[in-house]
């Protein structure tokens, strides 16, 4: 963000990259907010074997949420297993 204000580097580049960040962070929130919606809504749910895949979909979208920042933030890939 910093860079954003140093004249040489204001061109559409630094503008995009923020841009991007902005985006993967809407997609989080929305990722979180969404499966909590979901983790309420199973309980109302009659039917168990559509409990139990809706249990599964909402952990492997919140796994691979986990992995995507994991990987994101440069730690190895040996740290996921």
């Amino acid at each position: 963000m910093c860079a954003l204000f140093i004249q040489r580097l204001w061109d559409y580049k630094s503008a995009l990259e923020g841009y991007r960040y902005t985006i993967v962070l809407v997609i989080f929130a929305l990722s979180l907010l969404l499966s909590g919606v979901l983790f309420w809504a199973i309980k109302y749910i009659v039917h168990p074997t559509a409990r139990t895949l809706l249990r599964v979909f909402v952990g492997l979208c919140l796994a691979a949420v986990v992995a995507y920042l994991v990987l994101a933030s440069g730690f190895p890939t040996s740290l996921l297993v």
